[in-house]
């Protein structure tokens, strides 16, 4: 792996990954390490990571205000990490650590979206949900269910989603949108 300096923007101070030379935010060059400079009081600079995405786990995807938050508070918890902007482009990035860093990281996120979020203290998160049952029976479910086959539960309950490229209405079990052609996860 190419050793190269991490960026940063001089208006909005986000870092992003070495190959990034516009700040996707501002729409200004951004700027070396070297020559980025703290204000005195601030917090400290962000470490950012520099290497093969692949290797790195996503921690959240948000907009840029939530995403400066969490990046503030990992930089001053000192974690490494990286910010990309969301495929296709959007106002959405997200964020990725180390998988060494990621039970910090995910306590540190835990904490900005309590602030992001008001009234989410309870709420579990998606990967602590278990779908393996019908929330209206505890019947088992099949992975590609749509309808509990014990109390008949919708666990579909729309027949019809918009595509995220066109917004256009596609049927729910489409892999590629019919009006614009774009991949549907």
């Amino acid at each position: 792996m190419a050793d190269f300096d991490s960026v940063f923007c001089p208006k909005c101070k986000v870092g992003f990954a070495p190959d990034t030379t516009i700040c996707p935010l501002c729409k200004i060059p951004l700027t070396s390490e070297d020559v980025f400079e703290d204000e005195p009081g601030e917090i400290p600079g962000p470490v950012i990571l520099d290497d093969d995405i692949s290797s790195l786990i996503q921690l959240r995807t948000a907009d840029v205000d939530w995403i400066h938050h969490l990046q503030d508070k990992l930089a001053e918890a000192g974690i490494p990490h990286r910010i990309e902007q969301s495929e296709p482009p959007s106002m959405l990035f997200s964020v990725y650590v180390r998988p060494e860093d990621l039970p910090r990281a995910k306590d540190i996120d835990d904490k900005v979206f309590a602030v992001e979020v008001p009234g989410s203290e309870g709420i579990p998160h998606v990967e602590n949900l278990d779908f393996s049952y019908c929330p209206g029976c505890g019947n088992r479910l099949e992975e590609n269910d749509l309808k509990c086959s014990s109390c008949g539960l919708d666990l579909s309950p729309t027949d019809h989603w918009k595509c995220s490229n066109c917004d256009e209405v596609i049927e729910a079990n489409v892999t590629v949108c019919p009006h614009c052609g774009s991949p549907i996860d």
